[in-house]
C-alpha cells in the first residue's frame, strides 16, 4: 500500500508553534512535506499572487518557506513539488479562533479550501488563542485517526476549532454570527502624509445554538463541514418566481 502523502501549511508562518505541534501528529500519519509562508500571512483568506513572483527556501526535513500566500503555498506544494496529489492537505494550527464569518478571512482556512480543490482530504486547524498548541496534539491525532471514517462530498473541508483547555469531546456544529468591532484609524505618519489602521478589538459571537461558538465556549472541538458553493438552495428553489420578475414575457 503506497504511503500516505501529506502537505501542512499555515498563515502564521512556517516557525509557527502550531504548525510543529501538527507536523509532529501528521507524521505518525505517513509522509508529510511542509509548505508555509517565511512570514505571517493572517487574513489573506484565498489570495493568490498573480503579479509578483514566488520564491521557495528549502530547509531541513522536507519544510520549504515560501514568500508567498498559504494558497500559492498549497499550489506550489501540489503543482510543482509533489510527484502526486497529496492524500491530505492540513492547514494550521492556527493562533487563535477561526469560527463563523471568520472563514472567509482566515488564510488558514483558504489554504484549506485550495487543497480541496486539488481532490485532497483537506482540513483547518485553529486554537484558543491563550492555549499551548502541544495540548491540542492528541486531540488533533484522535480526529485524523478517524475523518477518513466519514466521508464528505467533494469540495468540502472540515474546519476545526479547539477550545482552551482539555476538551469534553467532539462536536458536530454549524457557523455563527460574528459581531464586529472593527475600525479604521486615520494617521500621519512623519511626513505628515495620512494612512490608514485596521484594528479594532476582539471579535465576539453570538453562540447561538448548535454553532461553532458555541461548542468552544461550552469546552468542545467543533468540527465544522463547509463547502465551496455558495449559492443559497432556498432562492434557487424559487424558479418559477424568478423567471416572473427577470422574464416575465418569456
Amino acid at each position: 500500500m503506497q504511503e500516505r502523502l501529506i502537505l501542512l501549511t499555515n498563515d502564521d508562518g512556517l516557525w509557527s508553534p502550531g504548525l510543529a505541534a501538527l507536523a509532529r501528529v501528521a507524521s505518525r500519519f505517513g509522509r508529510v512535506v511542509t509548505v508555509a509562508p517565511d512570514r505571517n500571512r493572517s487574513a489573506i483568506s484565498s489570495a493568490l499572487s498573480l503579479h509578483n513572483i514566488l520564491r521557495l527556501q528549502e530547509l531541513d526535513g522536507e519544510r520549504y518557506a515560501c514568500d508567498g500566500t498559504p494558497v500559492d503555498c498549497v499550489l506550489v506544494g501540489t503543482r510543482n513539488l509533489l510527484d502526486r496529489r497529496p492524500d491530505w492537505v492540513l492547514s494550521g494550527i492556527n493562533t487563535g479562533f477561526n469560527l463563523g464569518e471568520d472563514v472567509f478571512y482566515s488564510g488558514t482556512v483558504g489554504a484549506a479550501f485550495e487543497g480541496g480543490m486539488t481532490g485532497a482530504r483537506a482540513a483547518a486547524f485553529s486554537l484558543h488563542p491563550e492555549e499551548d498548541p502541544a495540548r491540542a496534539e492528541p486531540w488533533v491525532e484522535l480526529f485524523l485517526r478517524r475523518w477518513e471514517s466519514m466521508d464528505l462530498p467533494a469540495g468540502r473541508i472540515w474546519n476545526v476549532n479547539l477550545p482552551k483547555g482539555e476538551p469534553k469531546g467532539f462536536r458536530l456544529a454549524g457557523q455563527d454570527r460574528r459581531m464586529y468591532h472593527d475600525s479604521v484609524e486615520k494617521r500621519m505618519d512623519p511626513r505628515g502624509i495620512p494612512y490608514f489602521w485596521i484594528g479594532g478589538s476582539l471579535p465576539t459571537y453570538e453562540r447561538s445554538k448548535g454553532s461553532d461558538a458555541e461548542a468552544v465556549a461550552d469546552g468542545w472541538v467543533s468540527l465544522t463541514p463547509l463547502r465551496l458553493d455558495l449559492a443559497c438552495p432556498e432562492v434557487m428553489a424559487r424558479g418559477d418566481e424568478f423567471d416572473g420578475v427577470f422574464n416575465p414575457h418569456a
